[in-house]
């Protein structure tokens, strides 16, 4: 490879690299155990009661939570990312299709598969508000959410020459974000949980979304 050609590999995938370098620091610092203060602190920033049993607010907040999580459930996003593969393949998009599927669908399995690898258990300072079964590190809501619709904001900018509109870049990372936050108030993630599965899904969008803008 030509100092060249290796200047632009490292131009056009800048941003997988920066993440995925950022999401390597981070796996270093969580398995270490230094940011077990960090994760004790942030879980506990949702608590009314040093036992960890009660969530802060009024039980409308709680209700308001509940809500939001739901929209990073598999099931809500699988439908979400069914929807827009059909109507990509009614407009006859099949490599946009195809790539969009690999943006947002690829993350369910980068969620399982690291999941298993890592195998980080559930925070046990605080009451689950929900029931969650499945390791810890990375948070799938957060990953899987993030990733979805991160993509769905590229595929609008695909189709739609010039869309830069502030307003929607400014509701979809609200969206996920509070997703993210939303399972750590109901007490079954770390924050570095959250925030691994932020870096992921950043590395994972930014791979492939120069793709599916060609497509």
């Amino acid at each position: 490879m030509t100092a060249q050609s290796q200047t632009s590999w490292l131009q056009a995938y800048r941003w997988p690299l920066f993440f995925l370098g950022l999401g390597l620091v981070w796996v270093g610092l969580t398995l270490s155990g230094v940011l077990v203060g960090f994760d004790h602190a942030g879980v506990m920033a949702f608590r009314a009661d040093a036992a960890g049993m009660d969530p802060i607010g009024p039980s409308w907040v709680e209700h308001a939570v509940l809500g939001l999580t739901h929209a990073g459930d598999t099931l809500t996003l699988i439908i979400l990312c069914l929807a827009t593969i059909g109507w990509l393949l009614y407009r006859k998009q099949r490599s946009a299709a195809l790539y969009f599927l690999v943006m947002a669908g690829g993350s369910f399995l980068l969620s399982a598969v690291l999941k298993a690898a890592f195998g980080r258990a559930r925070p046990d300072i605080a009451e689950h508000i929900v029931h969650a079964s499945s390791a810890s590190f990375p948070s799938g809501h957060a990953l899987r959410s993030a990733a979805v619709f991160l993509s769905l904001m590229v595929l609008a900018r695909v189709f739609r020459d010039g869309f830069r509109s502030r307003v929607v870049t400014a509701c979809v990372f609200l969206l996920f974000i509070g997703i993210g936050v939303s399972r750590i108030y109901l007490g079954v993630h770390w924050p570095s949980d959250i925030i691994f599965a932020w870096l992921l899904a950043g590395f994972w969008v930014t791979l492939w979304a120069p793709k599916l803008q060609k497509s």
